[in-house]
């Protein structure tokens, strides 16, 4: 996977430097009204998976830690695991964590580290975890917050003696049972009433975060808190965590960050509340404000990425002479398949062509005898591989066929499916046979007539045959 000269056009994550240029322009735009905004505390950046939400926020934390203001991060995916991922959050505040999971303040600092001690020397269970396992309960993660907050706040004020501090961490680690008793989940809910949630919770947040802010050398600057990859969590945990930070995480000197498919985030709405709330006026009470871009530098950066994957770098086998006509309309159509096939998602792309290019490396010496145009055996081994990654069953009825001869011939009735497929109507009997062998159902039968259209770039019978060669290629079975 050698490349060419063009290799200085491109970082060391083999992103092209124009992209990053632009994403750094965006960033530094974004954090300059992030410094200077007043009044937002939610922050919503939507996207679609794979688009470039981390990146953004990645470059956020720099710009923003550079102008002395404190970043924490939480990942909800990371998290969604953890005894209470609503108490996490607090945590992650606190201690500061970066995008990778690592502390940033000080190791003696850390909820668990002062937690841990206090505890050891009463002789309580050194954990900070808050045991709740219903999240169905939409008061569940109010009552973890609200343990959370008691006890950080009580290291951030040093108020509490150590006898109330072990206290309050013994409740994070008996709540667990609450659960298993009506009486004991109706005494904790009736205690997390009487405590007067909003008001108390608020109250203790400004505390921590004005005591995380002391800790940078610029004071004055906000706490941002950047949460990243809750749309890969389950309905009720992501939504749970994304009310939770619209209603709840609004102070001052905080400013709250979401990187969230909106789309996503909406079916959750839809799901959980029934389709009795508009899911699109729901989101836009949880943010104040957006950070919009991302799916256009995606497009743009995608298309540029695509280009020089497959102009500039090297494919070994593929020696002949491009022609122009053809290399611009097979590009044109290797960029159709794969925003069909990948969307948004940058790094799927370049995945998904290297090992396109890998395939062809490893067949050179069939490669190097087939007279097409470089442009298009890219192409046709691109088809291939694309039914391969969404379409096992059909790649699997396919294999049965022992005979490549056999194969080949399966693959060009394939090929012919686009022109002579029509919604509605009534197929020939070539048709009827081919989606019964394979157990096609219509939405996968459109999906292989727009996957495998090439049959202009293959005018003849001897070119089709040879397309269709090189389709078995990507899609391994030949």
């Amino acid at each position: 996977m050698a490349l060419l000269d063009t290799q200085h056009l491109l970082t060391t994550d083999g992103l092209p430097i124009h992209a990053l240029q632009m994403c750094e322009n965006a960033a530094a735009a974004a954090g300059d009204w992030l410094l200077h905004e007043h009044g937002v505390r939610t922050v919503i950046v939507p996207g679609s998976h794979g688009s470039g939400k981390s990146t953004l926020l990645k470059l956020l934390d720099g710009i923003l830690r550079h102008h002395g203001a404190s970043v924490s991060w939480f990942n909800g995916w990371r998290h969604k695991e953890d005894l209470d991922p609503f108490a996490s959050i607090l945590f992650a505040l606190w201690d500061e964590l970066d995008h990778e999971g690592n502390f940033r303040c000080p190791p003696n600092e850390t909820v668990d580290a002062i937690v841990a001690s206090a505890l050891r020397q009463k002789g309580y269970p050194s954990t900070t975890a808050i045991r709740q396992r219903d999240f169905a309960d939409a008061s569940a993660g109010e009552k973890a917050l609200l343990l959370a907050t008691d006890t950080v706040a009580q290291i951030v004020m040093n108020s509490a003696h150590t006898t109330e501090l072990a206290y309050s961490s013994q409740l994070l680690s008996g709540a667990g049972q609450v659960a298993e008793s009506k009486y004991q989940r109706q005494r904790l809910l009736d205690r997390a009433r009487s405590y007067q949630f909003p008001k108390r919770f608020r109250e203790q947040l400004e505390d921590i975060v004005q005591a995380v802010a002391r800790r940078r050398t610029e004071a004055k600057r906000p706490t941002f808190l950047m949460i990243d990859d809750i749309d890969r969590c389950r309905t009720e945990l992501g939504l749970g965590i994304v009310e939770i930070i619209g209603r709840f995480f609004r102070v001052p000197g905080l400013i709250t960050i979401v990187g969230l498919d909106e789309t996503i985030a909406r079916s959750w709405v839809d799901q959980v509340y029934k389709s009795n709330v508009e899911p699109k006026t729901y989101m836009d009470k949880l943010f104040d404000r957006r950070i919009l871009g991302v799916e256009d530098r995606a497009r743009t950066v995608w298309a540029e990425l695509l280009a020089h994957e497959w102009r500039a770098t090297s494919w070994v086998g593929l020696n002949g002479k491009a022609h122009a006509n053809l290399a611009d309309k097979a590009i044109i159509s290797a960029t159709r398949l794969l925003r069909i096939h990948g969307g948004s998602d940058i790094r799927l792309v370049r995945r998904v062509l290297a090992d396109v290019r890998e395939t062809i490396r490893e067949t050179e010496e069939y490669v190097t005898t087939v007279t097409l145009t470089p442009d298009i055996v890219r192409l046709a081994v691109l088809c291939g591989y694309l039914v391969h990654e969404a379409m096992p069953g059909v790649i699997e009825r396919i294999a049965d066929l022992r005979l490549l001869d056999a194969r080949v011939d399966m693959v060009e009735q394939l090929m012919a499916i686009g022109p002579a497929w029509l919604e509605g109507t009534t197929p020939d009997e070539d048709l009827v046979w081919l989606r019964d062998f394979l157990h096609l159902r219509p939405d996968q039968e459109r999906y292989l007539a727009t996957i495998l259209d090439i049959r202009h770039f293959l005018p003849t019978p001897v070119l089709t045959k040879v397309g269709a060669n090189l389709v078995l290629l990507g899609m391994g079975l030949r």
